[in-house]
């Protein structure tokens, strides 16, 4: 890391703390997300070759190769790369970029670019595909949570064909978030990312054929940078949204690797001395309310629904000891984080009751949406019980995964609506900005300058603001309480234990450079 000599001397260590680290601490149980040639090894016994079976719960979705969800989290990382990657003290580490610096006081990012990267069309990567995937993920179209980020670029400039300018309009502490984000992907062919016709990456395997609705296949590939990476000649992803036949693959032999399973399937499955549990991606599960619409845009109504819900119950039931109760939508991980804050909504139902009553709202029937997940689904199921409890009558409405984020972008999501949210682990200001939250337009339709401003707040704050930053925005969103978080659970993974040396981004997302099936 060079010297900013303008801003005083800047170390590689304090830079990285003083802007990235704004943003993380560490997800447990995941290895370093880094995947460099130097030192790369399988370890004694790797076997070279086979097929790894991943089932998964939801289908890959190509339009969200800028985006991290559960339709990306298990190909992204596979087929593409990012400039940095976060290892688990949450501090950036290289990946397509070998070095940075930060100029300007945070408005100046340079950044030197590895040569021997090469799309899977064998084109050169250079500093205008770098330039071109920040630029898209800034697009709507790209339903990334980098876009509050990558908004910010004014300008970029290469530096040739291995390095690059990039100008802020203003400092963002979560800049490293966006780079962890944004996946770069090539300009050539990026039109065919839409309908997964074209899907050229620089990563390890190869987008080979994807089956809408049943399943995605990845294919080695041979000419990756890191000598002899990957092992494996093929991944291949079904589709098996139903919970039962998901952990029946695994214990069948079918799959190798079931993502999304049940917390109590994957609990049963614990006791099984062939397979493992891992951790994967913090996912905050959180009911949100349109506010313009009646009886939500009653403040006491929506205070009334944060206190109607037994999270308690929640956590047990439906997370089985994988999950806690919290008021709070991001991690412990992040620095602004508060126990005072999580507990705000505690379970008092005869209290909900007297302010829906108070609101005039009793007897009002709403509908809830949620997405077929069976988390999302379970959680909707207690909190509708609990929400007729404290006077109201309620009906749901489940949405495809697709649909649902459509709607979630374009602020159309009806009264009321659950789901869950794969970024708990990042900074608040890159949570805040989701189109679930973001202040400019989110389905709540909750947006004022002050929650604009402490949004902006949280994003530009130095490290000894960073908490206090954090926990106002947090007091106010808690305060209005629009969107309100009801627990915050790791995705379980079961794992045959014939699988070896799997390691997961700080995000959840698989790296396969190093397995082996034995």
């Amino acid at each position: 890391m060079r010297v900013d000599r303008t801003a005083g001397g800047v170390t590689r260590r304090s830079t990285l703390l003083g802007l990235a680290g704004l943003g993380l601490a560490a997800v447990s149980g995941c290895r370093l997300a880094v995947d460099e040639a130097r030192g790369a090894t399988g370890g004694g016994g790797a076997r070279r070759g086979g097929t790894l079976t991943v089932a998964i719960n939801v289908d890959a979705q190509p339009d969200s190769v800028q985006a991290h969800n559960a339709n990306s989290v298990i190909w992204r990382r596979l087929v593409f790369e990012t400039l940095t990657a976060y290892d688990s003290s949450g501090t950036p580490q290289p990946l397509l970029a070998t070095d940075w610096e930060i100029r300007d006081g945070g408005r100046t990012v340079a950044i030197d670019l590895r040569d021997d990267v090469r799309f899977h069309t064998g084109r050169p990567m250079t500093a205008r595909d770098i330039m071109f995937s920040l630029t898209r993920s800034a697009d709507p179209v790209a339903r990334s949570q980098a876009r509050a980020a990558t908004s910010l670029i004014t300008d970029m400039t290469a530096d040739g064909d291995h390095a690059l300018r990039i100008r802020l309009s203003r400092p963002a502490s979560n800049l490293f978030d966006a780079f962890e984000l944004a996946s770069v992907v090539d300009e050539e062919s990026a039109d065919g990312i839409a309908d997964g016709s074209a899907m050229i990456g620089t990563g390890p395997f190869r987008w080979g054929t994807w089956n809408p609705g049943s399943g995605l296949t990845l294919v080695r590939n041979d000419d990756y940078r890191v000598p002899e990476r990957p092992y494996l000649d093929r991944v291949e992803q079904p589709t098996i949204t139903d919970p039962t036949a998901l952990i029946t693959a695994i214990r069948s032999g079918r799959a190798d690797i079931a993502y999304g399973a049940s917390p109590l399937d994957a609990r049963g499955a614990s006791t099984d001395g062939r397979y493992e549990i891992n951790a994967g991606v913090t996912v905050d599960y959180a009911i949100g309310m349109d506010v313009t619409s009646a009886p939500f845009d009653d403040i006491r109504v929506r205070r009334a629904v944060a206190h109607a819900i037994d999270r308690d119950r929640i956590a047990d039931q439906v997370f089985a000891g994988y999950g806690r109760p919290t008021s709070l939508w991001w991690s412990e991980k992040e620095a602004g984080w508060s126990q005072e804050q999580s507990d705000t909504y505690d379970y008092r139902p005869d209290r909900a009751r007297d302010l829906i009553r108070e609101a005039g709202a009793t007897g009002t029937e709403v509908a809830i949406v949620t997405t077929p997940i069976q988390a999302v689904q379970s959680t909707a199921q207690i909190v509708r019980y609990n929400l007729e409890e404290a006077g109201l009558r309620v009906r749901t409405q489940v949405l495809d995964p697709v649909e649902y984020n459509s709607r979630q972008v374009e602020g159309n999501l009806g009264q009321l609506f659950i789901n869950g949210y794969g970024i708990a682990d990042l900074s608040a200001a890159t949570f805040a900005t989701h189109p679930a939250f973001a202040a400019e337009q989110n389905p709540s339709h909750f947006t004022t300058a002050e929650y604009a401003d402490l949004v902006t707040r949280a994003a530009t704050a130095t490290p000894d603001e960073r908490v206090s930053a954090v926990q106002a925005l947090g007091g106010y969103m808690l305060d209005q309480a629009f969107n309100i978080s009801i627990a915050t659970a790791q995705s379980t993974i079961v794992r045959s234990k014939r699988v070896r040396d799997v390691r997961q981004t700080f995000l959840g997302s698989f790296i396969f450079d190093d397995t082996y099936v034995v």
